[in-house]
């Protein structure tokens, strides 16, 4: 009797695991055959602990449009064509948008980055710019000051990864935080890479909450900023006072910076909410931003033709005592080529994954995708995929010059960016003009060259990051078009 109990439950276990890893043939989508062998547990454990890699092989393993795969207990549907993708981001009225973002004030329930779009406009982003520049600055005289000490060679990753946090601290959290001096600031936290606390990466445990007394440091530093706004009545153009508008209920789209006070009653969030969005736009910019910019003069570094075309755009801007606007970043147009074809080769996000919130019927499809299942669109896999983009592992920015090929419309819809339909990244001005300010300052002032000894290796987690030991190891050279007396000089101009 007792022999039958183990073998009961073996049995129950062994015909619930076989129910959920039958799920896309019983519900008649194309997918991957599962069978219970040392190579589909090597999968298993691939898409767990290497799990962007693991989804690109799974899409060139898949033949049609959709693709159901398995990732641990989850039936996954992966979408295989960009322009289904589209559709179904753009069309699915919320059935695929992320719960995060939903918020809800009395009676009205609305989408807080839908809100707080205007916040990432042009018309709001050129009065930052000052700001932004004088974050620049502190990253430029850290590496004069290197150079000053005969230290050239220093890791690229890490540097960008400082000036990351800086913008970041500056524009949304409202301190003039300059972590390449200040190593015990509490921002300094983040400017180690996820990859170098050595534990594995998990894809389920991914969404675990993280270290909360941080959090909670966060927060306070965002009530004192907000309690300075609205009681002191300090202003300060940056994203922190866009918050605090809204925060009041104010029209964001308007050209007014001063906040026009609510009654506590009638705020639309809470200071404990407004901590959260920040701490959010922290999270989601901060390796978006630092591996586009790494990975750009990572690819330039090895082609010095690109680098003399980009120092050329850069020597014709007319600069005003060493400065630059807003308005002249939208003349770098080989600039934003190299732009687009780093974030081609090198999505910040390369794997667009949403739950869905209630059934849905995939448009120009027969099939629905149920709710609570998973949605993945494996954009590092079709951005690097011949069919849409030839030679599609080298480094190309003039393929985003003149398209003359009969697939431009093909091409164009497989090309993604900073995302697609409703997935795509509100802050992509933001972002673009924090990466194209870096990329201006250093070619304008340094020669790159890699070290030809070290062997670079580019991992995901999931942003691309390089995970070769020491980083990107470069050599700066100064440039002779700006002299040292010129540069301190505009640095005093800020």
């Amino acid at each position: 009797m007792w022999l039958l109990l183990p073998i009961l439950v073996y049995s129950l276990i062994y015909l619930y695991v076989r129910h959920i890893y039958s799920y896309w043939r019983r519900k008649g989508f194309p997918g991957e055959t599962t069978a219970f062998s040392w190579r589909y547990l090597k999968q298993f454990y691939r898409r767990e602990f290497r799990h962007v890699e693991a989804i690109c092989e799974a899409y060139h393993q898949g033949r049609d449009r959709l693709h159901g795969i398995y990732c641990f207990f989850r039936p996954v549907l992966l979408v295989r064509n960009p322009e289904l993708a589209g559709n179904i981001l753009q069309q699915s009225n919320g059935h695929f948008s992320e719960c995060k973002w939903d918020y809800v004030k009395g009676y009205r329930r609305f989408n807080l980055l839908e809100k707080l779009s205007p916040m990432f406009s042009s018309r709001r982003l050129s009065p930052m710019f000052n700001n932004a520049q004088h974050v620049a600055q502190h990253m430029m005289q850290h590496l004069l000051d290197r150079e000053q000490q005969g230290n050239v060679e220093l890791d690229l990753q890490r540097l960008l990864r400082i000036y990351a946090v800086n913008m970041m601290g500056n524009l949304v959290y409202g301190l003039d935080v300059n972590n390449f001096e200040q190593t015990d600031h509490i921002l300094n936290s983040y400017v180690q890479h996820p990859s170098q606390y050595g534990m594995l990466q998990s894809f389920t445990l991914r969404g675990t909450p993280q270290d909360s007394r941080l959090s909670s440091r966060l927060k306070d530093l965002i009530k004192q900023n907000v309690e300075l706004r609205e009681q002191s009545g300090i202003m300060r153009k940056d994203m922190l006072q866009l918050l605090v508008k809204f925060r009041n209920g104010n029209d964001l789209a308007s050209d007014k910076w001063q906040v026009d006070h609510a009654f506590e009653e009638d705020k639309l969030m809470s200071v404990k909410r407004l901590a959260k969005v920040a701490e959010d736009l922290l999270h989601s910019a901060l390796d978006s931003i630092a591996s586009t910019i790494t990975m750009t003069l990572y690819e330039i570094a090895q082609q010095p033709l690109i680098v003399e075309k980009l120092q050329t755009e850069i020597k014709e801007l007319n600069f005003v005592d060493g400065q630059l606007t807003f308005e002249q970043l939208e003349e770098l147009k080989y600039m934003e080529m190299c732009l687009k074809e780093t974030l081609r080769k090198y999505p910040p996000v390369p794997i667009i994954e949403r739950i869905c919130r209630k059934s849905y019927t995939l448009p120009g499809t027969k099939f629905s995708i149920g709710e609570g299942k998973t949605l993945m669109v494996p954009l590092l896999a079709i951005q690097r995929d011949g069919k849409y983009f030839g030679e599609p592992l080298k480094y190309k920015p003039l393929r985003f010059l003149h398209d003359k090929s009969q697939d431009i419309g093909q091409r164009r819809s497989a090309f993604v960016g900073f995302g697609i339909g409703g997935a795509q990244c509100a802050a992509q001005n933001f972002a673009k003009m924090v990466i194209k300010l870096a990329l201006v300052k250093l070619l304008q002032n340094y020669h790159l060259e890699l070290d030809a000894s070290a062997t670079v290796e580019v991992s995901h987690l999931p942003a691309p990051f390089i995970s070769s030991k020491g980083g990107l190891k470069v050599q700066l050279k100064a440039r002779a078009i700006l002299t040292q007396s010129n540069y301190l000089k505009s640095s005093k101009q800020i």
